[in-house]
């Protein structure tokens, strides 16, 4: 076997491992567990996520979906419910949210020199801004076939964060849910279960 042959072998290998679904194995939850209460938990750590990854999605979905006369995606602790959610999903669902994270801080190393947690809100924003919108960094043309693959990479984060937000209570209360319907359902009050 030549060289050639060797690394066309291990290529093909690891593009095979990668393809394959995976999906990290089920945590059995007490069921008194209250998962809210869980993730507001002043000494929660991240089980996917690492620091950085956890600081750069506080600060992206804190822009996303800042506070205003309503809870923001801080508050709501998106980035704690994101990294559960992150644990259990597929590989390729994993690897999609991580470069999208990575993206966001070559993007802003590129311009302008630190990682997106390190710079001030205004260039946060700005890095933002250019990954918000399909273009080819000449044009703002959405269907030339070089698009900007940062929009991508924004919209993973934007769905993200957007959904585990209006998952959350704060998220719901936004929106105006305040619980079921005529109440909280009780079940039947009888005691031989008729009416």
């Amino acid at each position: 076997m030549n060289r050639r042959d060797l690394i066309r072998r291990t290529l093909l290998g690891v593009a095979g491992l990668a393809a394959a679904e995976t999906r990290a194995p089920a945590r059995e939850i007490p069921a008194d567990a209250d998962a809210s209460k869980d993730l507001a938990r002043p000494d929660w750590k991240p089980i996917f996520l690492g620091d950085h990854q956890n600081q750069t999605l506080i600060a992206v979905s804190d822009l996303i979906i800042p506070e205003t006369d309503t809870p923001g995606a801080k508050s709501a602790l998106v980035n704690r419910f994101l990294d559960q959610l992150l644990a259990v999903e597929t590989s390729e669902t994993q690897r999609s949210f991580l470069s999208a994270l990575a993206y966001l801080d070559g993007e802003s190393l590129s311009r302008y020199r630190a990682a997106f947690v390190y710079l001030p809100v205004e260039q946060q924003t700005d890095v933002l801004m250019l990954m918000a919108y399909p273009h080819t960094l000449e044009t703002w043309d959405e269907s030339a076939p070089t698009t900007y693959p940062g929009h991508a990479h924004f919209t993973t984060l934007k769905d993200g964060v957007s959904r585990a937000f209006y998952s959350s209570p704060a998220g719901m209360q936004t929106l105006g849910y305040s619980g079921a319907p005529g109440g909280v359902f009780e079940g039947c009050q009888h005691s031989n279960g008729h009416s």
